[in-house]
C-alpha cells in the first residue's frame, strides 16, 4: 500500500511540472555595442498556482564565453528599459511574461545565467540566453578578429597670431612697458655717462693718459719705443683737441710753424718741439734715454698741458 501511495505522489509531481512551462527568448542575439536588445521570460501554468519573481534593477551580470572556459566573468548588460511582466489568463491556466531591455558596452560572446522563479513555492530556473556584442557589423563571409587598441596623437591646432595675442595681450603688454622702460632708462644712463665724461676737462683727461703711461714704466719691459710712441701721441692729440688743428699726421717742423701761427710763445714751442723731437728720435734714430730723461720729458709734457690749457673754474680756486 505504501509503495503503490508513493507512485501516485511521483506521478501528481511529474503531472505537475508538465503543466508548468518556462521559456526565455532574446529579441536579437547579435547586436553592436551600445544597441539594445530584449530579453524575454515567459511561464505558462496552472490558473491556482501562485508566481513570484525578483527582477533586477541596474544590470545584468553575464559570462564571458571563450574557447577555453566559461568561467570568466563577462560584461555587465545595462538595463535600459525597467523590467516589465504581465499576466494573461487562458481558461484553467495563466501565462506570465516579464520582459527587461539591456545593452551591452564591451564586445564578446556572452551568456546571461536563467533568473529564478518561484511557482507555488517550487523555484524553477529559465535556459540561460546568448549574445553576441560587437564593435561593427559582420560582413558576410569575412571573419573577424579582435582588435588591436592603437592610438594616434591628435595633432594640435595651427598658431593663431591673432588669437594668442587676444588671450595673452595682458603679459605682452607688460613685456612692452619693461622693454620701453628698460630703453630709456640705457638711455639716460648713457646720457648721464657722457654728461660726467664732458664734465672732465681737456686738462685733466690728457694729464691722466701722461700718468698712466708714466705708471705702465713700459722702458722696463724693452718697450722704450711704444712709450715715446704714446707720448707722442698724447700730446699731438691735446694739442688738436685744444687748438681745433690735426697734429696727428703733421711733421715736427709742420707742427712748429702751426703753433707759432696760433701765437703760442717761443719758449713754449721749443719745449713742445724738443718732446716731439725727442720721440722721433726714439721711434726713428733708435735713441736710448735713461729713466732719469724719460720722466724729465714727461713731466715737460705736463708743464706744456697745464701753461696751454685754459683757465677753469677748479684751477682757479
Amino acid at each position: 500500500m505504501r509503495s503503490f501511495i508513493l507512485h501516485i505522489i511521483f506521478i501528481l509531481i511529474g503531472f505537475t511540472g508538465l503543466s508548468q512551462k518556462l521559456s526565455a527568448h532574446v529579441s536579437n542575439e547579435k547586436i553592436l555595442v551600445g544597441e539594445q536588445t530584449t530579453l524575454t521570460y515567459r511561464v505558462t501554468t496552472s490558473k491556482s498556482d501562485s508566481i513570484n519573481f525578483e527582477p533586477q534593477r541596474d544590470e545584468i551580470l553575464s559570462r564571458l564565453i571563450t574557447s577555453d572556459a566559461l568561467n570568466k566573468e563577462g560584461t555587465a548588460f545595462e538595463i535600459i528599459v525597467a523590467f516589465e511582466d504581465t499576466v494573461v489568463l487562458k481558461g484553467s491556466k495563466q501565462q506570465w511574461t516579464g520582459k527587461y531591455v539591456v545593452t551591452a558596452w564591451d564586445s564578446g560572446l556572452f551568456l546571461l545565467p536563467g533568473p529564478n522563479i518561484i511557482i507555488s513555492d517550487s523555484t524553477m530556473t529559465f535556459d540561460d540566453l546568448v549574445i553576441d556584442c560587437r564593435l561593427t557589423a559582420q560582413k558576410k563571409g569575412v571573419d573577424l578578429y579582435d582588435i588591436r587598441e592603437n592610438y594616434a596623437e591628435i595633432p594640435g591646432e595651427p598658431f593663431d597670431f591673432v588669437k594668442f595675442i587676444k588671450t595673452n595681450w595682458w603679459w605682452i603688454l607688460l613685456i612692452l612697458i619693461a622693454l620701453i622702460g628698460g630703453f630709456f632708462y640705457l638711455k639716460r644712463r648713457g646720457v648721464e655717462e657722457e654728461e660726467e665724461v664732458e664734465k672732465i676737462s681737456l686738462k685733466k683727461r690728457t694729464l691722466i693718459a701722461i700718468e698712466a703711461l708714466e705708471n705702465e714704466k713700459m722702458w722696463e719691459r724693452d718697450k722704450l719705443k711704444e712709450h715715446f710712441i704714446e707720448l707722442s701721441y698724447i700730446l699731438r692729440s691735446y694739442l688738436t683737441a685744444r687748438y681745433g688743428i690735426s697734429f696727428l699726421e703733421r711733421t715736427t717742423f709742420q707742427s712748429k710753424r702751426i703753433l707759432s701761427d696760433k701765437g703760442l710763445e717761443d719758449d713754449t714751442i721749443d719745449v713742445i718741439i724738443r718732446i716731439l723731437s725727442r720721440s722721433d728720435m726714439v721711434k726713428f734714430a733708435k735713441s736710448k734715454p735713461d729713466v732719469v730723461e724719460i720722466l724729465k720729458i714727461s713731466a715737460m709734457a705736463k708743464q706744456i698741458i697745464a701753461e696751454t690749457s685754459p683757465l677753469d673754474i677748479e684751477d682757479a680756486d
